[in-house]
């Protein structure tokens, strides 16, 4: 089922199932910002990634020497979240851990996640409770994936990303399968005004990951190098993928509070680089936020 809310400047819409955004639109001209999803490009549009972001080591978790089968990107975005709460500027939805998700991930949890409006800015607000006496580690990652305004596969450049970082970004390497390879890391050089050209082989790489954890800022500009919208975060890494390459008619920018297995990992999930840990009966609360021009 289907959710929706707005104001004067945007419209949205989250469905139930993986609490995913579906649509943000300009109310005044009706322009969607939101990819739609195409089976010939992606599928997804906004999926939510806990308790794992990107790949793991041979498809396992490992937790007191019992290992656990985990799927890319983890559990939450194919389970059915709970509306549970609506008011004039927010909505949020709920899911817990049941049988099926401890067959995977041995902890209890609760994550809630809140949409909530101000203006031309969308809040994404994730609140992680541990209801157990026992520490729960997890990985959190957003995947919004934005149009590119007039895309044409013909042109040179379908659009540009700039960022509040200069000179680079830094990438790490990726192994066939997604998992890092950190000898095959390399530079993403900015121009003088710190922008990317989104062009064919921009994304030859697969996914452009910076884990320094200094970017806070990224802006989708369209061919005029007019700014479309702005993700802001305060994560340690930040994803920036788009399939083909870099010809298809979308760029995701993803904060992520977690990341993907180095090729040879073979330890305690809670001991992953990256691991987030809440402690007992305590709640984590994770933001970012979209600001539409």
């Amino acid at each position: 089922m289907k959710h929706y809310l707005q104001n004067t400047k945007l419209a949205i819409c989250v469905d139930e199932k993986g609490a995913e955004l579906r649509s943000i639109k300009r109310n005044s001209d009706q322009t969607e910002y939101l990819w739609q999803g195409d089976p010939k490009y992606w599928e997804g549009q906004s999926p939510i990634l806990f308790p794992t972001v990107g790949s793991v080591n041979n498809g396992t978790i490992c937790h007191r020497g019992t290992t656990y089968s985990m799927p890319k990107h983890g559990l939450v975005k194919e389970m059915c979240f709970q509306f549970s709460q609506l008011d004039a500027h927010s909505m949020t939805f709920h899911v817990a851990a049941n049988e099926d998700t401890i067959a995977h991930y041995p902890f209890p949890f609760l994550l809630r996640i809140t949409y909530r409006l101000a203006e031309n800015q969308l809040e994404v607000e994730f609140q992680i409770e541990n209801p157990a006496d026992q520490p729960l580690p997890f990985h959190l990652g957003a995947h919004p994936a934005f149009n590119l305004p007039d895309f044409s596969a013909d042109d040179d450049v379908h659009a540009y990303l700039m960022f509040d970082v200069s000179d680079k970004l830094v990438g790490n390497g990726l192994k066939p399968g997604g998992l890092l390879w950190p000898e095959g890391s390399f530079d993403v050089p900015l121009d003088a005004h710190r922008q990317l050209p989104i062009t064919d082989h921009t994304f030859d790489c697969d996914t452009i990951l910076d884990s320094r954890g200094i970017a806070r800022e990224c802006t989708l500009l369209n061919r005029k190098k007019e700014p479309v919208a702005t993700v802001r975060f305060d994560s340690p890494i930040l994803a920036l993928w788009a399939p083909n390459g870099g010809c298809a008619p979308f760029v995701c920018i993803e904060p992520w509070w977690g990341c993907c297995d180095r090729f040879d990992y073979q330890g305690e999930f809670s001991n992953r680089p990256w691991t987030n840990i809440v402690p007992p009966h305590e709640t984590k609360v994770i933001k970012y936020s979209i600001i539409f021009h």
